[in-house]
């Protein structure tokens, strides 16, 4: 059975000016979902953790999110005790304004955002998301779009 042009390695040959063919990684657009990433404040750049359907609610990122944080950086009796109930959670997950975003822990903290225009260019991963910039008066809440940016190691 052979994949779709989206599912398999993505090469494609193009001429180089000496006429020799060379592969070249093709873009991919993914269109919308959450950006799952790690973010500490003493390395400058972010990592991956995952990239969920958009159909997925901000409740079940933050629970993803929060389990996640969990198997990583807590001990084995603090995971089953969050087991029995995620109100044990050491840092819990909060949900921005809007359901736009997901935070969880502290140094490092978990960052899940509902990105628009997911491309993949290479080895990096570009998204536009919005956040609240005022939401002060509520019949004229305005958002801000922003752009982001993560490489992704192979």
């Amino acid at each position: 059975m052979q994949l779709p042009q989206e599912l398999s390695d993505l090469h494609c040959v193009t001429t180089a000016a000496s006429g020799a063919r060379r592969p070249q990684l093709a873009a991919i657009k993914s269109g919308t979902g959450w950006v799952l990433f790690e973010q500490a404040s003493d390395r400058p750049t972010r990592s991956l953790l995952s990239i969920l359907s958009p159909r997925r609610t901000a409740r079940d990122v933050a629970a993803y999110v929060e389990q996640l944080y969990v198997d990583r950086f807590c001990s084995i009796r603090v995971q089953l005790i969050y087991k029995k109930s995620r109100k044990y959670a050491l840092h819990p997950a909060t949900i921005g304004r809007y359901g736009l975003s997901v935070h969880c822990g502290h140094e490092p903290s978990f960052v899940g955002v509902l990105a628009r225009d997911i491309r993949l260019k290479g080895n990096v991963l570009e998204y536009e998301y919005r956040v609240v910039v005022n939401a002060e008066d509520r019949p004229r809440v305005l958002l801000e779009i922003r752009r982001q940016s993560l490489t992704i190691d192979a």
